[in-house]
């Protein structure tokens, strides 16, 4: 194939819900006529048809460079596929997928309110006056994310007048200015994250009693106190991350295959595991190719279900070479822009089971790691033999983002090892810059990091330099790309800081490390040469003792220093998710929650969470540790905590924002209000009482 392949398609909505799925003219749906194998129509592309796609010869083994993507020409071209790695690994109880929590689609029944509410418990009333224009960055702070310019999905977002926050029951838009609730979005019940894109607000949620659904709401705020639902979107599959960027919503999901088809298990009736096993593989070869794509459908604004259709064509579908897991994970986009605000454009597929996603605001990076697999052939147990490969296979896709939503895969790339998380990828120039930890499978070899640079060369992502021997025996506990230099922390007993220099691409050398006890879990820029640490202080046989922040020069690559330190104790949300951190320039404020109930202060340590830290088993109090970065030096002003009602569940604060002079702090029941300077509390929006999320939802009491 001369160049890259262009899977941009529509999606098909508004036909009859039928048991089959209707086949649909419009593009993108895959034509399922009497024949549910038939191939479909050839799609209209933009930058080709589905004749210039290569055609695998039965199950794709490369022959397009060792680890490019093979899309499929047709829909018996992909089944052929899937039945043939199905019935390798199938056995008598199925295929080994999770539990299924209810079919697909579900009715709506629980959801939090049939419309928007414009008045809440502990409101105040009165009327909303007009919101002032008001710039992120300058007025008040956003989501933390890893790529400036591409918002990522959180369980809360600001335009500087309305704070919107997600609880399990509900996403709650609360006026600054009065610290009210002013209206109650209708939204399943579930696990959200919210994107706010000028007026639209969208709600990505995972049911909790859909394991395999995604449902995507898109809502007009531009009246904060009278917000209207514009549509929702089914979406078959596990959320794997939610992107926005430039009017466009992207959500990457992952349809697990194993639960799609009604497998036998050998407890059932008149079935032992010889039997089942028969069954079980007679069920995969008879099966059709609209049993194991995702599939899709819309709920329009009367809550009237649109037709579910396979979210996929055939020919957006792709095969790596290293096989991946019997899932599909794929891409689907929201238009904010198009008529109706919610427009639905689903891109590219692999078949894989999730990954790690990292995005910039035109191109997303889809990485999945892969053990060596011995596949024992179904009724027969032979010796196993040796595994030759002794580590875990990365194997990395990129794919440019369109403006109309599309996804256009461009190229693939191999390497050795694992990643700690998205922060472990970064693009510069062009290029791929990463950071993996090698480990043994057998253990016969010690744990070993590198940074390595990939470049673009046709369909290949292809290393053109490296550096190795990074933290012999441990692991990356945390990454991070400045410009040209990579900042990577291993740990085992102690906490080394390395410093890469990747001015040459092509020769990326350690220029500096710092050995430290103790390490950092997250490493975020404040200025010009220095970075912040959060992460762990440490005895010297690696026992930790508590959260820390860290202040490190890096002016000099060849000789990193800390500067200051910040004991807070406890653990901390921050050290695993990005998005709890904040830090504000304009007068070096530094939030971050914290957990002391998970770990007190040690005993002989000042920490910074001392008003709040107590022993294991006294009252739980969610709270933030309010810093401030004076200089070249760390200085804790206090801690921030919300009321806790006697309650004796964990209720912890999940976020903070500046916004103006305040500081607005997130729990799961209210958002509340401090002076940014002297940390005193201007008033709270609240809700419920804060048991009923620590209690209630998750089982105590």
């Amino acid at each position: 194939m001369a160049g890259p392949i262009d899977v941009e398609r529509g999606m098909p909505r508004r036909a009859p819900i039928l048991a089959t799925l209707a086949c649909s003219a419009v593009v993108l749906a895959g034509c399922f006529a009497d024949d549910p194998d038939a191939a479909p129509r050839t799609p209209t592309t933009r930058g080709g048809t589905a004749d210039s796609l290569p055609v695998p010869d039965g199950l794709p083994t490369g022959g397009f460079g060792e680890s490019r993507l093979t899309f499929f020409s047709d829909c018996p071209d992909l089944l052929g596929y899937l039945q043939a790695k199905a019935l390798q690994r199938v056995t008598a109880w199925g295929l080994g997928g999770g539990p299924v929590w209810g079919p697909f689609p579900r009715p709506m029944d629980d959801m939090a309110g049939a419309v928007p509410q414009t008045t809440a418990a502990g409101s105040n009333g009165g009327e909303s006056a007009a919101p002032p224009t008001m710039v992120e960055g300058v007025d008040y702070s956003g989501t933390n994310t890893q790529e400036v310019g591409v918002d990522e999905g959180d369980v809360v977002e600001t335009n500087g007048t309305h704070v919107f926050a997600a609880s399990q029951d509900g996403v709650r838009i609360v006026e600054v200015a009065a610290a009210r609730v002013v209206a109650t979005l209708p939204v399943v019940a579930g696990s959200h994250e919210l994107l706010l894109d000028g007026d639209r607000l969208v709600v990505v949620t995972r049911p909790m009693n859909q394991w395999q659904e995604t449902v995507v709401s898109v809502f007009d705020v531009g009246d904060p106190a009278a917000p209207k639902v514009l549509g929702r979107h089914h979406l078959e599959g596990s959320l794997t991350a939610s992107r926005s960027a430039d009017g466009i919503v992207r959500v990457v999901l992952t349809s697990e295959l194993a639960t799609r088809l009604q497998f036998v298990t050998p407890n059932q009736f008149g079935l032992d595991e010889k039997r089942a096993l028969a069954e079980n593989q007679r069920i995969i070869r008879e099966s059709t190719i609209d049993q194991w794509m995702p599939r899709a459908f819309r709920e329009g604004t009367d809550g009237v279900y649109g037709d579910i259709d396979v979210a996929l064509d055939c020919s957006t579908v792709a095969a790596p070479r290293d096989f991946a897991g019997l899932g599909i994970t794929w891409i689907a986009s929201i238009d904010l822009d198009s008529e109706g605000g919610d427009a639905l454009v689903a891109g590219a597929g692999v078949v894989s089971q999730g990954g790690t996603v990292y995005a910039t605001a035109d191109r997303l990076y889809l990485a999945t790691t892969t053990w060596p697999e011995q596949i024992v052939p179904a009724g027969s147990t032979p010796e196993v033999a040796p595994v030759a490969v002794d580590t875990s296979t990365l194997v990395i896709h990129r794919f440019t983002l369109t403006d109309d939503g599309g996804a256009r895969y461009d190229a693939s790339g191999t390497l050795t090892g694992r990643l700690l998380n998205q922060f472990a990828m970064s693009e510069h120039e062009g290029d791929l810059r990463v950071a993996t930890t090698v480990e043994s499978w057998s253990g016969t070899r010690p744990s070993e990091s590198f940074v390595h640079v990939l470049r673009p060369e046709g369909t290949t992502l292809v290393p053109i330099g490296s550096v190795g021997g990074l933290g012999l025996t441990e692991q990356i506990y945390a990454v991070r790309f400045i410009g040209t230099q990579a900042y990577v922390v291993t740990f085992r007993q102690v906490d080394p800081l390395y410093v890469i220099d990747l001015a040459d691409p092509t020769a990326p050398r350690l220029a500096g490390e710092l050995k430290i006890p103790g390490y950092s879990a997250y490493l975020h820029p404040v200025g010009e040469g220095l970075l912040l640490g959060v992460g762990q202080d440490a005895t010297a046989d690696g026992v930790t003792l508590g959260t820390q922040l860290s202040l490190f020069d890096v002016r000099d690559p060849a000789n990193p220093v800390r500067l200051s330190t910040l004991m807070i104790g406890g653990s901390s949300e921050a050290e695993w998710d990005h998005r709890a951190f904040l830090y504000w320039p304009a007068d070096g404020t530094i939030v971050i929650p914290v957990s002391p109930t998970w770990g007190p202060c040690p005993v002989g340590i000042v920490c910074a969470a001392d008003g709040i830290a107590s022993p294991v088993g006294a009252g739980p109090v969610g709270a933030v540790v309010v810093a401030q970065l004076q200089g070249t030096s760390l200085v804790a002003k206090g801690t921030i905590q919300h009321s806790a009602d006697a309650s004796p569940c964990w209720a912890p604060l999940q976020r903070s924002m500046v916004i103006g002079d305040e500081l607005a702090t997130v729990g799961l029941d209210q958002v509340q209000f401090t002076d940014r300077d002297t940390l005193v509390v201007r008033g709270a929006a609240r809700w419920s009482p804060a048991d009923q999320y620590g209690c209630y939802y998750y089982g105590i009491g």
